[in-house]
Parts: C-alpha cells; sequence; structure tokens
C-alpha cells in the first residue's frame, strides 16, 4: 500500500517531511514529490500551493505517475458553522464546489460527471483518520504547549464529521460567508483545494479523505497571523494525527 498525503501549506509539509525516511525527490510539474516511508509505511509526500487548479493537477500525478492507493490531504478551513472552534478538527463527509455556477443551462452547484450534490469521502478511510484524530485531541497536552493551548483557546477541542465547501477564495468577508451558508446550509468548514482533490480521486476510484484544522471564522474577525499558527498548531496536529493513522493500520 501507497498513501499519498497532500498539503497545501509549506509549514505542514515541512514537518511531516522531516519524519521521512529514505527520501526520494522527484521533480515534476514544478511540484516536488517525495517518496519514502513513514512510520514504517510507504508515502508519497507533496506540497500542492494553494487552490484548486493545483492541487488537481497534484492529485493527478499522484495517482497516475506515483500509483497511490489512497489519499490523504490535510489543512486548514475557515469555520462556517457557528459552532465551528478554531483549533477544531474536521473530516470530511462530502466536498462541494461553492464558486461553480453554470445556471441556467444545469443546477447550481452542478459539476460534470460529478452531479450537483457533492462528492463523498472514503467512509472507511475517513472513520480511521476520525479515530487518529480523536486519540490526539484526547492527549493534545502531551503535543500542545500549555501557552499555545491557552493563546489558541484550544480547550474541548471536537472532532467533526461534516462537510466541507471549496473555492478559489480566502473567505474573509460575512456577506460571502453568509451566500455560502444560505446556498449551502450543512456546510461546516471552507477551504480552497479539496473539493478539486476530491473530484479527480473520484474519477480515479481512489479512496480518498480531507481532515482539516479550524483556523479562522471566515469573516472580517479571521485571524492574520497564519504562520504562527500554522507553525504551532495546525502542522503539529497533522504530524500527530498522521502518525496515530498509520501505526494503528
Amino acid at each position: 500500500m501507497k498513501i499519498g498525503i497532500l498539503s497545501a501549506m509549506q509549514e505542514e509539509f515541512d514537518l511531516l517531511l522531516s519524519e521521512v525516511k529514505n527520501p526520494r525527490t522527484t521533480s515534476l510539474g514544478m511540484r516536488e514529490y517525495i517518496e519514502g516511508t513513514l512510520y514504517g509505511k510507504d508515502v508519497v509526500l507533496v506540497f500542492s500551493q494553494w487552490g484548486k487548479t493545483a492541487s488537481a493537477s497534484t492529485t493527478a500525478n499522484l495517482i497516475n505517475v506515483f500509483k497511490i492507493d489512497r489519499l490523504i490531504f490535510t489543512g486548514v478551513a475557515g469555520g462556517l458553522d457557528d459552532n465551528a472552534k478554531i483549533g477544531d478538527i474536521v473530516i470530511a463527509r462530502r466536498l462541494f464546489h461553492h464558486d461553480v455556477d453554470a445556471s441556467p443551462f444545469k443546477r447550481r452547484y452542478y459539476v460534470p460527471l460529478v452531479g450537483a450534490d457533492g462528492i463523498a469521502t472514503d467512509e472507511k478511510l475517513s472513520d480511521e483518520l476520525a479515530c487518529a484524530a480523536q486519540d490526539f485531541v484526547d492527549n493534545i497536552s502531551s503535543y500542545i504547549s500549555d501557552e499555545d493551548r491557552a493563546e489558541f483557546s484550544l480547550s474541548n477541542v471536537i472532532v467533526h464529521r461534516k462537510n466541507i465547501a471549496t473555492g478559489d477564495q480566502f473567505i474573509k468577508s460575512s456577506d460571502v460567508r453568509n451566500r455560502i451558508m444560505e446556498d449551502l446550509p450543512d456546510m461546516y468548514a471552507v477551504e480552497m483545494e479539496g473539493a478539486a482533490v476530491a473530484q479527480v480521486c473520484w474519477e480515479h476510484k481512489i479512496p480518498f479523505a480531507v481532515i482539516r484544522t479550524i483556523s479562522d471564522t471566515a469573516n472580517e474577525h479571521s485571524p492574520m497571523d497564519y504562520p504562527k499558527f500554522l507553525h504551532r498548531v495546525a502542522s503539529i496536529y497533522s504530524l500527530y494525527i498522521m502518525k496515530n493513522y498509520i501505526e494503528h493500520l
């Protein structure tokens, strides 16, 4: 089994990469794909860059060139639901393109081949990741310092299995946030890659899962110090959740 692990943030990618044994680098399409072993399992790691096109092309290479058997996308997302808290974890059930609209020719959010009802993640893989994430949360004080947990209010962190919306836009306006929630009321979080990754995996029949850490509230109050949050919180979440997942395979 070969696992593809995709990150859209350099900080997460670098921390995961530091744990890879016997790394081998292949440059392709302005990306560097790192093959090796991670906690005893064969992996291919890649930093996709931001956005749907970048993540889709990277995913296609993972599938067709590197012959992965499953794919996990790990990263951060903005919370859409009023109950979403910074530091919570969302493992996607279904992913939707919130910026697709071919009406009146097709129903809004309709995607060719896929339809308008989003793309379901692999249930077994997502369940396994949810267990790994819950184990991390139950022991979060072993990984995140008291200082960082206090600064980012990481108390009572919850692992959610919810729907995620994707679009080529960083959501920092309540008007845009509200529009997405009105049109797609079952969305819990919003990001810039997941539905594109999901679509490519679905078309190629590759099991996939998307796991996101809530980093902001997708409005004018979103924090701007992403490097600090990525380095001290989100990257550590990704590393140890992946470690828990792989070690229990």
